[in-house]
């Protein structure tokens, strides 16, 4: 009788010390998946040149060994476009308090209406919204040279009868060595938790 207790307090610690190691390894996968899940490469993006506000040239590749968070806008938008800007300003102040703004993670904000966003337009909107061009690219470029950046990421613009744009409301995530890595919504679809983790993730790669 003693040794069938004994041999059933063997296999029970076999049996528990088992599922502790299973728990653990679950634990393990758990914390990988949420805290260390890597961005998979979506496309390499291509080197480009724009203006940036004082006339001089900008390229993509002046920006590399950082991350970039990239929108495309027009001033006179009534809606998306604003918000969108919003929004990165309220993640330019979390990444300042994180000490990753300029130093790690540069935004960009390129304009498709060179025609209405002169340099003049694009600076009074960068200080209503208190951009800080310290880490914050505002862009703009002769129409040719914009379509190439904008067919360059897949962004599509149409000009209407109005003036206004039609025009894929998308934000884009690209790494230090300029790959593209992740894509989210403008305005009120940017998750800004979420763009927040990302950008901190591909900050530590």
């Amino acid at each position: 009788m003693v040794v069938q207790e004994k041999g059933f307090i063997q296999r029970y610690g076999i049996y528990l010390a088992a599922l502790v190691l299973a728990i653990a390894a679950a634990g393990v996968m758990y914390y990988n998946h949420q805290y260390n899940q890597k961005l998979p490469v979506l496309k390499p993006m291509e080197d480009f040149t724009l203006e940036q506000l004082d006339g001089k040239p900008f390229h993509l590749s002046q920006t590399d060994g950082k991350v970039r968070l990239v929108s495309f806008i027009f001033t006179n938008c009534p809606d998306v476009c604003p918000a969108t800007t919003a929004y990165m300003v309220q993640m330019q102040e979390q990444l300042k308090q994180k000490g990753l703004y300029a130093s790690q993670v540069d935004f960009l904000s390129i304009s498709f209406d060179p025609e209405r966003d002169t340099p003049e337009v694009l600076q009074e909107y960068a200080d209503r919204f208190r951009v800080d061009q310290s880490g914050w690219h505002i862009l703009r470029g002769e129409q040719t040279a914009v379509e190439k950046v904008t067919k360059s990421f897949g962004i599509g613009v149409l000009k209407q009868p109005d003036g206004s744009y039609v025009h894929t409301m998308v934000t884009f995530l690209l790494d230090k060595q300029h790959n593209l890595r992740k894509m989210y919504g403008m305005g009120a679809d940017m998750n800004t938790e979420e763009i927040m983790k990302d950008m901190e993730l591909l900050a530590d790669e």
